[in-house]
C-alpha cells in the first residue's frame, strides 16, 4: 500500500496505552510529521491543531508505542525468504522425500541450503546424517541447517565441496563429527560452519532486494518499528564467509528499509566500528533513523545444538558439556577495545558456565574501566543463575532476551537440562527483581518475530518453569520502553510522550485486557513508523 503522510493526525476512540507511568492512559494524541505533539484531551488537542488536521478514529481499539526488536539478523532474514524452508517437517523420511523434490531443478555443482531443521519435533528426535542426505540427493551438494544456524548437515557432495575428508581440521570453536565407528556424519557445528557456508552463492540482486521489501513489509505487519539489527562485517560471523557482504548489502538494500535500524556489528577489527559509524549505517543524529551502537560477539553455542558452555554435562548427552567458541582474553581483548572506544558490547551467552565467564569479563573490564552508562548486554542470558543475576544488577548488564525460544524449546528442554537447571533457564521474572533491565527481541530469523507471540511466552511460559511468568505490563515495557533503553534510545522512543517520535501500532484487542492464553490472537491492525503509515490490515 502506498504511505500516507498527513502532517496533523489526531488519533482518539480507543485505548491509547502510553507506557508512561505518569500518564499510562489517556484519551487523545496528537501527531504532526514524524512527532508526538499532544497527548490527553480530545478538545483540547483539536483547539490546538486548529482547522488543519485528520481525525483517525481507533473505534474502540488499542494504541500503544512501536514494538522493538532488540536481536535479529535482517540481513540473513532477507536470504531465508529465498531458500527452502524446513520448518514443517516431521521426519527423516519427510525431509529426504522434499529434498528429492526440491533438487530436481537445481544445477548439480550448485551449494542447496535449506534452513529451520526442527528435529526435536520428530517423533525420533535426532539429526539426519550425511547419508540420509545422499539417499535424497546424491548428485547434488547439499547442506541442512538446524533452526538455531548453529549447527548443520552436509551430504557428500558438499563435504567435498568444502574439502573435508576423512582426516578433516581441527578448528578451534567448532566440530566436524563423527559416528561411533570414526566416520565423518556430515554434523558441522559454530565454527566449523564456515567451511561450507563459504561455498555459498547468493541470488541475483534483483531477486535479492524484491526479497529484502518483503521481509521488511513482513516485520511492519507484525507491528515492529526498529530493528536492533546485528550486521557482520567479516568472514568470522555466524553466516561464515557470507558474512562479508551483509554490510554491502545493507547498504543496498538502503531505500527498501521501512524500520528504524539501530546496529550491532560484529567484526574482527574493533577499529572498524568507527568505519561503519557514518551514513548511510549511522546518520549522526539522536533521533537518526538509522545508527550504529556497538560491537557483537559470542561466546558460545546454542541448547539445539548442544554446544551452549555448560557446567555440567546435558541431560540427554551425558559426555557434552558444549563449549566456548573463544578463547576468554581473545574476547576480553575485543571488549577492551570497544569499551575503551565509547561503544556498546552485546555477548552471545546461552549456557550456565558461558554467562558467568562473560560475567567475569565484564566484572574485570568495568573494574579496570570504570565507566557510567555503558549499557552493555548479554545477548540471550538464557540460563543466569543467582550469582550472575546478582553480578548482572550491580554491573548494569541489560538482558537482551529472546521470550520466542520458549514458545520453541519448552517441550524438549526439560529432557536436555533436567529439571533443576530448568528453574534458572529463561528466569525473565528473576531478572526483573534484581531490578536488570529486561529487553525483548526475536532473533530473527531463527525465531518468527512476532512481539505478539513474544508476549504471549512471557506471560504463560507454555507452562514452562511458571514461576517465572511475567505480567503483561512488565512483558509490553520489554519489547518497548526497556528494549528503547537498550540502545540509548528511551528519550526518543518507546513510550508515547510529547516529543518523542511518532513510532505507533494499533491492536485489534488491550493486551493488558485480554486472558493471557488469549493473547497470541491478538491482531496488528496498523503501524506507523515515524507518523507514516507502513502496514494497514485489510478489512
Amino acid at each position: 500500500m502506498n504511505q500516507k503522510n498527513l502532517n496533523k493526525v489526531i488519533y482518539f476512540g480507543g485505548t491509547i496505552l502510553t507506557i508512561n507511568e505518569k500518564e499510562p492512559i489517556i484519551d487523545a494524541m496528537g501527531v504532526e510529521g514524524e512527532k508526538i505533539v499532544f497527548t490527553g484531551n480530545l478538545a483540547q488537542i483539536k483547539e490546538s491543531f486548529g482547522t488543519d488536521y485528520h481525525m483517525v478514529d481507533l473505534k474502540g481499539h488499542t494504541l500503544l508505542p512501536g514494538f522493538i526488536d532488540c536481536h535479529l539478523h535482517p540481513i540473513i532474514f532477507i536470504y531465508y525468504q529465498l531458500s527452502p524452508n524446513l520448518s514443517n517437517i516431521t521426519s527423516i523420511s519427510e525431509l529426504k522425500s522434499y529434498l528429492k523434490e526440491i533438487c530436481k531443478n537445481k544445477k548439480k555443482n550448485e551449494l542447496l541450503i535449506c534452513f529451520n531443521l526442527k528435529e526435536e519435533n520428530f517423533d525420533i528426535p535426532e539429526l539426519p546424517t550425511r547419508w540420509d542426505l545422499d539417499e535424497a540427493c546424491p548428485n547434488h551438494p547439499i547442506f541442512v541447517m538446524r533452526y538455531d544456524s548453529h549447527i548443520g548437515i552436509a551430504n557428500t557432495k558438499a563435504l567435498k565441496l568444502a574439502k573435508i575428508n576423512e582426516s578433516p581440521p581441527i578448528i578451534e570453536g567448532g566440530e566436524i563429527r563423527k559416528d561411533k565407528v570414526g566416520r565423518i556424519n556430515g554434523i558441522i557445528s559454530e565454527k566449523a560452519l564456515n567451511l561450507i557456508l563459504s561455498k555459498i552463492s547468493f541470488p541475483e540482486i534483483n531477486e535479492m532486494k524484491k526479497a529484502a521489501i518483503q521481509a521488511f513489509k513482513n516485520l511492519a505487519e507484525k507491528g515492529i518499528t526498529s530493528l536492533q539489527g546485528i550486521l557482520s562485517a567479516g568472514t568470522h560471523s555466524e553466516f561464515g564467509s557470507a558474512g562479508a557482504v551483509e554490510i554491502p548489502l545493507r547498504k543496498t538494500f538502503h531505500d527498501c528499509i521501512l524500520q528504524n535500524w539501530y546496529a550491532l556489528i560484529n567484526t574482527e577489527k574493533v577499529s572498524k566500528l568507527h568505519k561503519f559509524k557514518k551514513p548511510p549505517l549511522d546518520e549522526g543524529k539522536k533521533d537518526s533513523k538509522f545508527k550504529v551502537g556497538g560491537l557483537k560477539l559470542f561466546l558460545d553455542g546454542t541448547f539445539g545444538a548442544k554446544t551452549a558452555c555448560m557446567f555440567e554435562p546435558f541431560s540427554d548427552s551425558p559426555n557434552n558439556c558444549g563449549y566456548c567458541v573463544v578463547k576468554e582474553e581473545e574476547i576480553y581483548e575485543k571488549m577492551k577495545e570497544a569499551h575503551n572506544d565509547g561503544y556498546q558490547i552485546a555477548i552471545h551467552v546461552i549456557g550456565d558456565k558461558g554467562n558467568r565467564i562473560a560475567m567475569n569479563l565484564y566484572k574485570r573490564l568495568l573494574d579496570e574501566f570504570p565507566r557510567d552508562n555503558h549499557r552493555h548486554r548479554i545477548e540471550h542470558a538464557s540460563m543466569l543463575t543467582e550469582d550472575v543475576l546478582k553480578d548482572m544488577a550491580k554491573y548494569n548488564i541489560i538482558a537482551s532476551c529472546q521470550p520466542p525460544f520458549i514458545n520453541s524449546e519448552f517441550k524438549w528442554l526439560p529432557r536436555r537440562l533436567g529439571e533443576k537447571r530448568c528453574k534458572y533457564t529463561y528466569p525473565m521474572k528473576s531478572i526483573l527483581e534484581k531490578g536488570i533491565i529486561l529487553a525483548s527481541g526475536s532473533d530473527c530469523p531463527i525465531e518468527d518475530p512476532n512481539p505478539i507471540l513474544g508476549l504471549h511466552a512471557l506471560v504463560t511460559r507454555n507452562g514452562f518453569t511458571p514461576e517465572q511468568c511475567i505480567t503483561i505490563e512488565d512483558a509490553i515495557k520489554s519489547y518497548t520502553i526497556n528494549a528503547a533503553y537498550a540502545a540509548f534510545e528511551e528519550e526518543i522512543k518507546g513510550s508515547i510522550e510529547i516529543g518523542k517520535l511518532a513510532d505507533l501500532v494499533i491492536l485489534d484487542k488491550n493486551p493488558i485486557k485480554v486472558p493471557k492464553e488469549k493473547i497470541k490472537n491478538i491482531q496488528v491492525l496498523e503501524t506507523i513508523i515515524r507518523g507514516k503509515t507502513v502496514y494497514k490490515k485489510q478489512s
